[in-house]
C-alpha cells in the first residue's frame, strides 16, 4: 500500500495487517510524504519515495515483491484509504474471512464490491442487474463466494501468483491525464487473459475512509482503442484473436454491463473441482 507516513490505524491493526501471524503476511508501505520511522512490527517494511504515481507507486511495490526470495500464494494490493467490512451485519472478520475465500477458491484476480447505496457499477446489485439484463440471473443455489466481473476498484485487490506478472506493472504513460487509465488497462487484461476468473466477492466490501485529490478523467470509449492496442502486442499469440479482445473492440465501454463473461457460472471450491 501506500500513505503519507506511515500505516493509517485502522491498517495498523490485528483486526487488519498488523498481526503476522494472523494474517500470515508481510506487508511493503510507500510512504510519499514523509518518511516512517516505525519499526515495531518486523512484518511490515517502509520504502519513502515522493515522486511517484498511483501506478509509478504500484510499479514499484510489485517490483520490490517480485525481488523478495519469499514467495506467496497472493499479492494484494490497496490503497491506504481502504477497509473491510461485512455484507451483512456478521462479527466475523473480514480481513480473515476474505483470506479465507482466496485459499478456498483460487481466482486469478480477487477484488472487493462497494457497500450498497451511493454505488453506481461497482456494487453487488449491479452485478446482478447486468446478469439478468444479458439473461443470466443468478440462482440461489450459485451464490458462493465469489462471482464473476469485469469492472472492479483497484483500491483493493487480490492478484494470484499465476496471474500478477500477466498483468503488472502498470501503464504509466496516461498519468498526467488521468491516474484511471492505469487500471483500466488491467481490467481489460485481467479479462481477456483469465476469463471467468476474475471476481468478485459476495459478502466482503470495502469501504473508502478518505478521498484525496489526483488527476482523474474517465477514459472515453475512443481512450480504450489505443490501450487495446499496447495491450495486444503483449498477448500471447493464442489469445490474440480472442473473443473477448474483439469484444473490448466492438463493445468498448459497454464491455463492462455485457460482457458474456458476465454469465460464467460462481467459481465453486477447489475441493469440489480438483
Amino acid at each position: 500500500t501506500m500513505t503519507e507516513n506511515c500505516l493509517p490505524n485502522h491498517l495498523a491493526s490485528s483486526r487488519a495487517i498488523a498481526d503476522a501471524t494472523a494474517c500470515d503476511c508481510e506487508v511493503m508501505v510507500l510512504s510519499f510524504k514523509q518518511p516512517c520511522n516505525d519499526a515495531s512490527l518486523q512484518h511490515i517494511k517502509y520504502i519513502f519515495n515522493s515522486s511517484t504515481t498511483w501506478a509509478s507507486g504500484r510499479n514499484l511495490l510489485y517490483k520490490l515483491a517480485m525481488q523478495k526470495e519469499k514467495k506467496f500464494l497472493y499479492y494484494i494490493f490497496m490503497d491506504d484509504d481502504v477497509d473491510l467490512e461485512m455484507k451483512t451485519k456478521d462479527t466475523t472478520n473480514p480481513w480473515r474471512a476474505f483470506e479465507k475465500s482466496l485459499l478456498l477458491y483460487e481466482p486469478a484476480v480477487a477484488a472487493l464490491p462497494w457497500p450498497e447505496g451511493g454505488c453506481s457499477n461497482w456494487c453487488l446489485s449491479a452485478l446482478y442487474s447486468y446478469r439478468k439484463g444479458l439473461g443470466c440471473p443468478l440462482k440461489a443455489d450459485e451464490i458462493t463466494d465469489f462471482i464473476p466481473t469485469v469492472h472492479y476498484d483497484a483500491a483493493f485487490e487480490a492478484l494470484h501468483r499465476r496471474a500478477v506478472s500477466h498483468l503488472l506493472p502498470h501503464l504509466t504513460q496516461y498519468d498526467e491525464v488521468s491516474w484511471w487509465f492505469a487500471h483500466r488497462t488491467v481490467e481489460m487484461k485481467s479479462e481477456i487473459m483469465f476469463q471467468g476468473s476474475v471476481v468478485a466477492h459476495t459478502f466482503v466490501t470495502s469501504v473508502n475512509r478518505k478521498h484525496r485529490p489526483y488527476p482523474k478523467v474517465a477514459p472515453t470509449g475512443k481512450d480504450l482503442l489505443p490501450i487495446l492496442e499496447v495491450i495486444e502486442s503483449q498477448l500471447p499469440k493464442d489469445l490474440k484473436n480472442s473473443s473477448v479482445l474483439q469484444g473490448w473492440r466492438e463493445r468498448q465501454y459497454e464491455q463492462y454491463s455485457q460482457s458474456p463473461t458476465l454469465c460464467f457460472p460462481p467459481l465453486k471450491p477447489l475441493s469440489t473441482t480438483r
